[in-house]
């Protein structure tokens, strides 16, 4: 299952790499907004809550640990990027030209 999970993870995370990922040197390509893409990972998160709650009332305790575990990975993961986002988004609020802001570079 934690397996899984990571491979959910990597794939959110690579589409998000991709969407700003472009072989053309005479274009100027962003990346997309992190929110997208951190609801999807808040939801793989959600998911090993849940794994973690079904296996508590099973008694498995080494799911229990792991999914515990996973969530709290998730977690770290999704405010680091939030927080990381916020700045992003007010960065460019501020300073719409600046490196990275849609609109500024184009």
């Amino acid at each position: 299952m934690v397996f899984l999970e990571l491979i959910a993870l990597v794939v959110i995370f690579w589409l998000w790499f991709l969407s700003g990922f472009n072989l053309d040197p005479g274009r100027t390509v962003t990346a997309d907004s992190l929110w997208g893409y951190l609801a999807a990972a808040g939801g793989v998160g959600v998911l090993a809550v849940v794994a973690a709650a079904i296996a508590a009332r099973a008694g498995a305790v080494v799911t229990v640990v792991s999914q515990a575990l996973m969530a709290a990975l998730i977690c770290v993961i999704v405010f680091g990027g939030a927080a990381t986002q916020l700045h992003q988004d007010k960065l460019c609020r501020d300073t719409p030209s600046a490196t990275g802001c849609k609109g500024g570079d184009d």
